[in-house]
């Protein structure tokens, strides 16, 4: 059999930064599908969340000639 520390230039410290390397590669992969899933879910539950504010404000009786207040614009 081969050594092992001939196989890879640097020998063993080569070998272990590789490993550490992979693992640090497995956990960001790991990460990252959780911050897109995380997305995904904000993204639909802001979405949610305006479709209820759409339907509410359908349903709000205005009375004629009353200026329409903006949520949006910083006051409230």
């Amino acid at each position: 059999a081969a050594d092992p520390e001939s196989l890879l230039p640097g020998g063993w410290e080569t070998a272990v930064w590789c490993d550490e390397q992979e693992a640090l590669n497995e956990r960001l992969d790991i990460i990252e599908e959780k911050v897109i899933k995380t997305v995904e879910y904000l993204e639909s539950e802001v979405k949610s969340l305006l479709d209820t504010v759409r339907e509410t404000a359908k349903d709000i009786p205005v009375t004629p000639g009353t200026p329409l207040g903006d949520i949006f614009d910083g006051k409230y």
